[in-house]
């Protein structure tokens, strides 16, 4: 089994073995972010750059790496991290479903990131907090660098349930106006909303002087349409339900999935905000050396 694979992970049960096993998998399988070539084998380094003193140079770093890296120190390293996770109605598909072969659903896989995300932030004693949301903010735990915050934010995941339709735009806003100190905001979400009310949301955050990561979850079927039979499609937040022929929806959908994924990607690199389109069919690898890359990146 994979530490880094959804399905196997699913099997494990305990939330805390989950994001164990993702974390120490991805560390110890000597991953490498697709970003710039950065190892997260130096994340408590930065890049040597000019002005920076010659005598905070690491030259064992250097000797091993034929590269220049000055290490970090305490009041360096400290980062308020704040995990926001969508629990929306539509954030339980993929469940069992016909085109999910892993069993997991949105909100699942988003639960395990957020967890391994935060095994991973207090590992590097950071601050790390959590939002979950749906219509509004339902549950919200600040920053803390403390050991016992892992535990109360696995608490709160173990807990989590799909809750009613989203407001995705609004509740962004209501967010960047809790978080008053200047952080690193990470956004597990299908960002299901009008993709002007997205973007000014996550705007917000960019505006309050935060640093923004956003996963964009979405399931396999729901990025490739899968379905090849008579299929009953139903409202992911509402309760209409149809019976068509996947067949003569396919193209049209494909074309207005990619529309919609790109036009959020655009409007994420025009505000400077690192935009990922994650699919719960994949592992996780990709996804937590793009927040490693960010973390580098904010020394």
């Amino acid at each position: 089994m994979s530490y880094l694979d959804p399905a196997g992970l699913a099997r494990i049960g305990s939330l805390e073995l989950i994001a164990k096993q993702v974390v120490e998998g991805f560390l110890t399988g000597k991953h490498r972010s697709p970003y710039h070539g950065f190892s997260v084998e130096y994340l408590d380094h930065r890049s040597y750059t000019p002005g920076d003193e010659i005598r905070m140079l690491d030259w064992k770093v250097v000797a091993r790496t034929d590269k220049y890296y000055v290490k970090l120190y305490e009041d360096e390293t400290n980062l308020r991290a704040t995990i926001l996770l969508d629990c929306s109605k539509s954030m339980d598909f993929g469940k069992g479903g016909e085109a999910s072969d892993q069993g997991l659903s949105k909100l699942q896989w988003g639960s395990y990131l957020a967890a391994a995300l935060a095994y991973l932030l207090i590992r590097q004693n950071d601050a790390v907090g959590l939002m979950l949301f749906d219509t509004k903010v339902r549950t919200y735990i600040p920053p803390k660098a403390h050991p016992t915050q892992f535990r109360r934010i696995l608490d709160a995941l173990d807990g989590v349930e799909p809750g009613g339709e989203t407001d995705c735009g609004t509740v962004l806003h209501e967010a960047a106006e809790r978080l008053k100190r200047r952080g690193l905001v990470i956004v597990i979400s299908d960002l299901i909303d009008n993709e002007d009310n997205v973007a000014s949301g996550l705007q917000h955050f960019r505006h309050n002087n935060h640093e923004v990561i956003a996963f964009h979850t979405l399931d396999d079927a729901e990025l490739n349409f899968p379905f090849e039979r008579i299929t009953r499609f139903q409202d992911m937040e509402g309760s209409g339900r149809v019976v068509v022929n996947p067949n003569s929806l396919r193209k049209k959908y494909l074309e207005r999935m990619k529309a919609f994924t790109q036009r959020l990607e655009d409007d994420c690199h025009e505000r400077k905000i690192s935009y990922n389109l994650a699919n719960t069919k994949e592992d996780y690898s990709k996804y937590l050396a793009a927040y490693l890359d960010k973390r580098h990146r904010l020394g």
